[in-house]
């Protein structure tokens, strides 16, 4: 019998494997990724990355890059040689269908990130969402305390109540859910404020080992309302008279429970809010006029609008220059419906969201009601 050389062997051995495969994986043709694995659903990608990415004019941009399980996210950066301060821009971001990479919000330039194993990196215009990417674009997974995960996510969204229920299930008497006027808990710079009740409740708040909200002294105004309304604030200041367990639900619109000692449990809905989305804003004063006018919206057509003109005050309150013109403004202005006869003096918050198609470039939120006066006809 004749003999193959190892050499001959292996060639015929690899021919024959050749012969066997799939015609289009033979010449070379790519083969579908499997779409049950991706960075999306088979890593822990939530977390907080840093790095110093390039600049075309500077040393560099120190960046931080938080990703939140909610598919919420903070962008701190920092341009070296530049900057004294970092800027901060929150919003929320977008899975590419790959599951591969993501794209942050467009107002905040549309920004795309290749997502791997304990790190991400920038995608340059055009390049794949793939790896490996170049060394000088990656940021790097770095380890992030809990608590301030936990802080994070309550500071960034307003709670609505949902609904509170005692040890054994009953819905706890004082606390019904979705009344005319829902209970809200806002948290900010270590404050927790809370409405809905009768009074606004206030005062500092801080998040323990163990993740339970802990209340300092609480203080409030001081309004005679209903009964109900009354009853609401009694309640909820029992209620957290104690430390209370912190269980947060991620998602879009994330869930909050508080579980107080007693087993109490309430439950509440998150929405974030614009300063989490947009970043810091702009505060303006705007008069409005008593009576609404025809105006001609760009995108709706025919409406009525609120009449406004741009106000200012000094560092005393005190009004100074002259009020703008009077104009039709199309905007729907948050924590704020206009009361026919009355005129304000508004005191907003205006959030850049960016240029979009049929949308403004802003967004206005109450701040507070500096004047209001009736008017006649």
């Amino acid at each position: 019998m004749r003999t193959l050389s190892l050499h001959a062997f292996v060639l015929a051995l690899a021919l024959a494997l050749t012969a066997c495969m799939p015609r289009q994986a033979a010449e070379g043709a790519s083969v579908a990724a499997d779409p049950a694995h991706n960075s999306r659903n088979s890593l822990d990608w939530a977390g907080t990355y840093e790095g110093v990415l390039p600049c075309a004019d500077c040393p560099g941009i120190r960046t931080r890059l938080t990703l939140n399980r909610d598919e919420s996210y903070e962008l701190s950066t920092l341009t070296l040689d530049r900057d004294t301060a970092p800027r901060v821009v929150r919003g929320r971001f977008s899975w590419q269908p790959s599951g591969n990479a993501i794209t942050l919000e467009s107002q905040h330039g549309g920004q795309q990130f290749v997502v791997g194993e304990g790190r991400v990196a920038l995608l340059a215009p055009g390049a794949a969402p793939s790896w490996p990417q170049p060394e000088q674009r990656v940021l790097q997974r770095v380890a992030a305390a809990p608590e301030a995960g936990v802080q994070r996510t309550l500071e960034s969204h307003r709670w609505t109540l949902t609904s509170a229920t005692g040890s054994q299930g009953q819905r706890i008497d004082g606390l019904p859910a979705g009344t005319v006027r829902p209970v809200v808990f806002g948290f900010a710079e270590g404050r927790l404020n809370i409405e809905g009740g009768c009074n606004r409740i206030f005062g500092g708040y801080r998040i323990d080992g163990d993740d339970r909200l802990v209340l300092g002294r609480m203080a409030s105004t001081m309004m005679a309302c209903e009964p109900a309304a009354m009853k609401v604030d009694a309640t909820l200041s029992d209620l957290l008279a104690e430390p209370a367990k912190i269980e947060l639900v991620p998602g879009a619109d994330p869930v909050l429970r508080l579980v107080t000692a007693s087993q109490a449990k309430l439950s509440f809905l998150g929405r974030m809010t614009p300063e989490a989305r947009y970043g810091a804003p702009t505060r303006i004063f705007l008069e409005v006029a008593a009576q609404t006018v025809a105006c001609t919206h760009p995108a709706r057509g025919a409406s009525n609008c609120l009449q406004v003109r741009e106000r200012r005050f000094d560092a005393q309150g005190l009004a100074v220059g002259t009020p703008g013109a009077w104009q039709p403004f199309f905007e729907p202005i948050e924590g704020y419906t206009h009361q026919p006869g009355v005129r304000n003096v508004l005191r907003l918050k205006r959030f850049d969201r960016g240029a979009s198609a049929g949308q403004s470039p802003f967004v206005y939120v109450l701040d507070l009601v500096v004047e209001s006066e009736a008017v006649a006809r």
